[in-house]
């Protein structure tokens, strides 16, 4: 499935419309009713217009302790582990095994030398620690794309599990702050911003909530 919106929350709304309509239901290894729909494409044209929005919506139910922004952008900008949490994406992405950097030593050296690479690629899976039956903690989102066309930078993610409802507004945030991040060095414009979501699912007890949003 292929979505293309202007806005974030065009893009999530009409994504939660879909798996809430069209998905099929199962039960997850939690135990907990699964609606899911395979290999979701979305895509924002334009994630600077109001890339907080979903975030925003959430906050508004009061229900919810939701991260705020600092603690979103810091999961996945900066190179140490954040207490509290089982995984942090920094440190894969800034500091991989304690071995490369990923974006400064590697990403953006790479769009400097080479505007139009088809290389700029950054693993956030480690098969070192993630290929482990035993891991039922491993990271949603597995590799991130960058293309850099017509002075506008695009990025690309690939998440193999996709908590659709409560995880992709914390998700898009988390890149586009890194999308920004590698766009100011590179002294681009900002392009599309997109997840690949081999699973894209919301959970039954989210229902009457989506509803809420999608009625509005």
């Amino acid at each position: 499935m292929y979505i293309s919106k202007e806005t974030t929350y065009e893009t999530w709304k009409n994504i939660l419309s879909q798996i809430y309509k069209k998905g099929q239901d199962f039960k997850d290894h939690r135990n907990r009713i699964c609606r899911e729909i395979l290999n979701v494409n979305l895509e924002i044209q334009n994630p600077e217009k109001d890339i907080t929005k979903p975030i925003d919506r959430l906050n508004k139910f009061q229900i919810w302790k939701y991260p705020p922004l600092e603690e979103i952008e810091n999961i996945i900008l900066s190179r140490h582990s954040i207490p509290d949490y089982k995984y942090s994406y920094g440190p894969r992405l800034f500091n991989f095994n304690q071995k490369i950097d990923q974006v400064n030593d590697f990403l953006i050296p790479l769009l400097k030398k080479d505007l139009l690479t088809r290389r700029a690629v950054l693993c956030v899976w480690d098969p070192l620690e993630d290929s482990n039956i035993e891991n039922k903690e491993s990271p949603g989102l597995a590799l991130i794309d960058i293309k850099l066309r017509n002075n506008k930078l695009n990025l690309t993610t690939i998440i193999r599990s996709n908590d659709i409802f409560f995880g992709w507004p914390a998700n898009i945030y988390q890149l586009f702050a890194l999308q920004k991040y590698i766009q100011k060095r590179i002294n681009c414009k900002i392009g599309k911003l997109s997840t690949f979501s081999t699973s894209a699912h919301i959970y039954e007890d989210q229902f009457p909530y989506i509803k809420k949003i999608l009625d509005k």
